[in-house]
């Protein structure tokens, strides 16, 4: 059918056709009226939704009271515009008010709408086609239109009510997670989104108290007046979802907010990047399911209007430390209804405090370690200066008697003062090296490796030869020597104390054995037997004090070594230490323990 124009005679105005009109002006009001809550997430959705129910509503007016079926038909064309455009609006509002942001990505919105935008097309060019309506005509009693409908009409019926149940579900669902108070606004709008398809079902289906007229425009405006109205009553875009709004999605701090029951019915990314799960969505979750080594911070939150702590997470491998508040949320009546939790990542800080205090305990370590030095410094000139000053002494005594005595002196004395001289020159030296080897042990930094401990005990008496021939000893060697993490040449020096030692106060002539022995807790124990009379407990506990010299009276030495031997195997993380019974003969055990290494 081709339109051939209309005019006022063409139109029957009865009281329903005021409703729409009334509804309409209702309608672009409501809309004007939300303009101001424009940047609010879902609002955007809501005005397409409210612009698009009064445009099918006025049009719906004309097409009711228009008398021809041309007029009526070119009227309901137009209705169109409002209706593919309602259950989308809605679908989208939906997800934005329960923050399903996800799909609300701009081309699946782009391509949405465009959808809808094609589906305009098919009554307007259902002339050509006719499967948009098969057939219409006016029924005589109601002035109403009746349609006998085509595919295409069915298709965009499934579509409108498609998004319209999406819609409705995805508020049901938003519904059950959220708190008391909040579910009484979403009940509102649960409520209000299901007078459309009733309205629309009346008249589809032809159960209409009102033959022939179409409710569902109508049903879409009271629908927006109703929300507006939710909107001055419960300010529902000042709380959650709305009253989330930017600010908190870019705060730093991870924020919850819990109902009673301590579900999770909010919360904001930075939370969300703290939960290492696998669970799409954490609304309606326990918050205890992602603390579980804090069981009973549940009860600490319920049990308190304030609680404040501090955690420990890890997430995406690290660990973060967390100041943790959380504060009870109430409704108008002072009833509570839920708490908000913030977690201010202090991470930084706690890793800036942990350097500050490790800083602190090391200055503490050096000052008490140079207070120490101090004082061995200070024991050490009561000891080894006498030492070294006869040591010198020897020394200028014996040159000044050669030069006294140089053509007139027999060559034999000569030798004799010489060898004076060297015995004093070479203890000398060694004192000197001891003090170097005791500030290297002090100073230097070594990373421990995998030593041949064969080959540094060999060295060892290869240096002590000529000892080990004067005293005609006896040395018993293991078959196997087990690797050990540690520095060669300072393992060495322990080597060349500990057989200094047994040579000095071993038997006569001094026997020794070397061995060792792994320990449960996968460290290695080397040692070293004598054969000498053994020493008390009393002698044991002062042994390894710097500067402690036993048998003074028979071997002479300045009590340097064995501190020089405690201070290298501490300085590789190990123990030293001596056995002896106090029996003649059975001598003393001394020993030193290191980490075993993996290559053994």
């Amino acid at each position: 059918m081709i339109y051939t124009g209309s005019n006022i005679n063409s139109y029957t105005f009865s009281p329903l056709f005021f409703l729409l009109l009334v509804g309409a002006v209702i309608g672009i009001a409501t809309t004007l009226f939300l303009i101001r809550y424009r940047k609010s997430p879902g609002v955007k959705y809501w005005l397409v939704w409210q612009l698009a129910a009064s445009v099918w509503a006025y049009t719906y007016a004309f097409e009711f009271a228009a008398t021809h079926i041309d007029t009526k038909i070119l009227w309901s064309r137009f209705s169109y515009l409002g209706i593919v455009y309602c259950t989308i609006s809605y679908l989208f509002f939906s997800l934005e008010f329960s923050s399903q942001n996800r799909f609300l990505k701009k081309k699946f919105i782009y391509s949405t709408f465009a959808v809808a935008t094609l589906f305009i097309l098919s009554p307007f060019t259902n002339d050509f086609h006719h499967l948009h309506w098969v057939s219409y005509s006016i029924n005589p009693e109601t002035n109403a239109t009746d349609y006998v409908y085509g595919p295409f009409f069915w298709i965009i019926f499934a579509f409108s009510y498609l998004t319209l149940t999406v819609g409705i579900v995805n508020l049901l669902v938003l519904y059950f997670r959220q708190t008391s108070y909040y579910k009484r606004q979403i009940f509102l709008l649960l409520f209000t989104s299901m007078l459309p398809p009733a309205g629309n079902l009346i008249y589809v289906f032809h159960i209409n108290p009102v033959p022939g007229f179409d409710w569902t425009p109508f049903t879409f405006l009271i629908t927006g007046v109703l929300i507006a109205i939710n909107i001055v009553q419960f300010r529902l875009f000042d709380v959650v979802p709305f009253g989330r709004s930017k600010l908190i999605d870019i705060l730093p701090d991870a924020i919850v907010i819990l109902d009673n029951s301590m579900r999770i019915a909010d919360y904001n990314p930075a939370m969300r990047k703290l939960i290492p799960t696998t669970d799409k969505e954490l609304n309606g979750q326990q918050i205890a399911k992602y603390f579980p080594h804090r069981e009973y911070l549940a009860k600490d939150i319920k049990g308190n209007d304030e609680f404040r702590t501090e955690l420990s997470k890890e997430a995406n491998g690290q660990k973060f430390v967390f100041d943790f508040y959380s504060t009870s949320l109430t409704d108008r009546n002072k009833n509570r209804v839920g708490s908000l939790l913030v977690l201010k990542d202090i991470t930084l800080r706690v890793r800036v405090d942990e350097e500050i205090k490790n800083a602190n305990l090391r200055l503490k370590g050096e000052i008490l370690e140079k207070e120490q030095l101090i004082g061995d410094l200070d024991a050490f000139s009561h000891t080894v200066a006498h030492d070294l000053k006869n040591m010198l002494s020897a020394i200028v005594t014996a040159s000044g008697l050669i030069k006294s005595g140089l053509g007139e002196m027999p060559e034999e004395d000569i030798l004799q003062i010489n060898e004076i001289i060297n015995q004093a020159a070479t203890k000398t030296i060694h004192i000197t090296k001891e003090l170097l080897t005791l500030a290297s042990v002090r100073q230097q930094e070594i990373r421990p490796e995998p030593m041949n401990m064969k080959k540094i005990v060999e060295d060892s008496l290869k240096r002590l030869n000529s000892l080990i021939q004067g005293k005609n000893a006896k040395i018993v060697l293991p078959e196997r020597w087990p690797v050990v993490l540690g520095y060669e040449a300072w393992i060495e020096e322990i080597w060349i104390n500990y057989i200094s030692n047994a040579l000095k106060y071993g038997g006569i002539p001094p026997e020794f054995e070397i061995g060792s022995s792994i320990l449960a807790d996968e460290r290695v124990k080397y040692w070293i037997k004598d054969n000498g009379k053994g020493l008390a407990e009393s002698e044991m506990a002062v042994l390894f004090n710097k500067f402690t010299r036993l048998d003074s009276l028979r071997v002479e030495g300045h009590g340097l070594g064995l501190s020089i031997v405690k201070r290298i195997v501490e300085k590789l993380n190990g123990e030293v230490g001596v056995e002896s019974e106090n029996i003649p003969g059975k001598g003393s055990t001394f020993y030193f323990i290191l980490a075993l290494s993996q290559k053994s």
